[in-house]
């Protein structure tokens, strides 16, 4: 009879009388006195659930790492306004991404898949930047789930890997996921030429003058900066008059490369510690050598960790093997630092300023916000610089939920962006989709001291031929398995937090060795594959523990 009842209310979808009842279903109490009452009123539940359903302010920002002061990734780092909404929300300390780049981490999260299943593991297929929809026209994303039931939903900045999710990207007519779509923020400012001093050939124009690779401060307003006007774009969101809640996206772009800031950040009493370049820290290192944390990988982990065009001085003079040598060899280690700091540090005022705005709107008390960045990055550690690497420092992110009503606390486990969708569906009273990858977190966040032991699993295929690997965490270890050469690496983070030392060979971690190998698959799952997933990978999404 129970499963009769869900099939039923599946069918009719009325999300009030799944709320109102699901805990009735799962513990079996009589309730056929009232079904048909519930049946009956599903329209006018659905009704007064649009107006009076939370909205959802959903925020990403791109290329964050934990160095945000509240997870304390770098002792220099200076977030107050996300310090101050961590403090007020349930804040997720050991957040992990599924893939650790733009487009697959997005579409993991957009889509409520694991790239396991999806086979959308990169950014490009060969040379060509992957298109979600080109493999997944017709699949709904979390956007239109919550427009399925009455939401209005609007976005500003980069929340896919491109700028809207558009059936067609050469016609780009139809932004599928959300009813208005905004740029919000203008034409990205672009200095005379490098601002850094050297050429890391990943140039974003067609004289091929300017690059991604490259950092410095610049002599232009704040309101001139993109993400001053992204902001300003969802404020006035927010403040206009809405007769049905709202799912409003913000996608902030920096810290993502180039990392120009406005110079007037560092005129900040806040950022007074790093305004002095010799002052800034670089990461922790072991033995004070970054070449001493890589002796004891493999030769494509190596080769992975330095992957990127080979960079020049811009006179052409010298030619550098790899990112990491020409920020040595350079002495520009620290004012890079400096400019990523800086940069999240400008973010974090524009945050301020929309989480300010949200509290004097009408809809401050009625908001469930989410923030969360879609991956990790390095600046030297392991003497990479970037993300698609497969350690903490690459796949660890951001996640933040504030809900009315909800307690802060600070959760501890493991656990993944997959999350995102189940979780706010669930926070806002809405069914949960069947097929989704990621589990809700919503019993952790009203009790964090729950038994929760379920790893993370991040995967990635390089796009400099290098093949794939799989990176599982759980509460104390890091698993890694490259798929194309089967290396393995494993971590020990109750006393190697740094993932320093690989213990892969270590006679006293075969069990553990043994244990996380046979969680990830040992290939790759073809791009377009949703609907045949690797068993493995099928086996760990539907497992109930660990």
């Amino acid at each position: 009879m129970a499963a009769y009842m869900r099939i039923v209310l599946e069918l009719y979808r009325p999300s009030c009388c799944w709320v109102l009842l699901r805990s009735s279903i799962y513990g079996a109490k009589p309730i056929l006195g009232c079904i048909a009452m519930f049946l009956l009123a599903a329209p006018n539940l659905q009704a007064q659930q649009s107006r009076t359903a939370p909205n959802v302010l959903f925020i990403v920002v791109d290329d964050m790492n934990d160095w945000t002061s509240y997870l304390k990734g770098h002792p220099q780092a200076r977030t107050p306004n996300l310090d101050r909404f961590a403090k007020e929300s349930v804040r997720f300390t050991q957040a992990y991404c599924n893939a650790p780049s733009c487009n697959p981490s997005r579409a993991s999260v957009m889509l409520g898949k694991h790239p396991n299943s999806t086979g959308f593991y990169s950014n490009k297929s060969g040379n060509t930047s992957i298109d979600l929809r080109k493999y997944y026209p017709d699949k709904l994303t979390l956007p239109q789930f919550f427009r399925q039931y009455g939401y209005s939903t609007f976005r500003t900045g980069k929340i896919y890997h491109y700028w809207g999710d558009w059936a067609d990207m050469k016609v780009k007519e139809e932004d599928l996921s959300f009813d208005i779509h905004s740029w919000g923020g203008g034409k990205p400012l672009e200095p005379s030429s490098y601002l850094c001093g050297i050429d890391f050939g990943w140039s974003f124009t067609k004289s091929r003058k300017l690059s991604y690779m490259d950092w410095g401060a610049m002599d232009v307003p704040s309101t001139k900066f993109g993400e001053y006007g992204r902001a300003s774009a969802l404020i006035k969101e927010i403040n206009r008059d809405h007769d049905k809640p709202f799912f409003a996206a913000l996608g902030f772009y920096l810290p993502h490369l180039p990392w120009y800031y406005p110079s007037e950040v560092l005129d900040e009493p806040e950022l007074s510690h790093i305004r002095d370049v010799e002052d800034v820290m670089l990461p922790a290192l072991l033995a004070n050598s970054a070449v001493s944390d890589i002796a004891d990988l493999s030769d494509l982990a190596v080769r992975i960790a330095h992957g990127g065009i080979k960079p020049r001085l811009l006179d052409g003079s010298k030619t550098y093997r790899n990112w990491h040598d020409a920020i040595i060899g350079e002495c520009k280690w620290k004012e890079a630092i400096q400019a990523y700091l800086a940069s999240i540090y400008f973010v974090d005022k524009q945050l301020g300023r929309v989480l300010d705005a949200l509290e004097k709107s009408p809809h401050g008390e009625n908001t469930i916000i989410v923030l969360w960045s879609d991956h990790g990055w390095m600046l030297g550690e392991k003497e990479a610089w970037r993300k698609y690497r497969p350690w903490e420092d690459s796949v660890r992110t951001n996640f933040i939920i504030k809900t009315p009503g909800m307690p802060a606390a600070a959760v501890k486990n493991p656990v993944e962006l997959l999350s995102i969708w189940p979780t706010l569906a669930e926070l806002a009273g809405l069914p949960i989709k069947e097929d989704l990858d990621g589990r809700s977190l919503v019993p952790l966040m009203e009790n964090p001291s729950i038994h929760w032991n379920f790893p993370v699993v991040t995967a990635h295929i390089d796009e400099s031929g290098s093949g794939g690997w799989q990176s599982i965490r759980t509460q104390r270890y890091r698993y890694i398995k490259y798929v194309k050469t089967g290396d393995e690496e494993l971590y020990d983070h109750s006393n190697d937090p740094n993932e320093w030392i690989n213990l892969i060979d270590s006679s006293a971690y075969v069990s553990v060795r043994g244990e996380l190998s046979e969680l990830v698959p040992d290939k790759m799952t073809p791009l377009g594959s949703w609907n045949t997933p690797n068993d493995v990978v099928a086996e760990y999404n539907l497992s109930s523990d660990f």
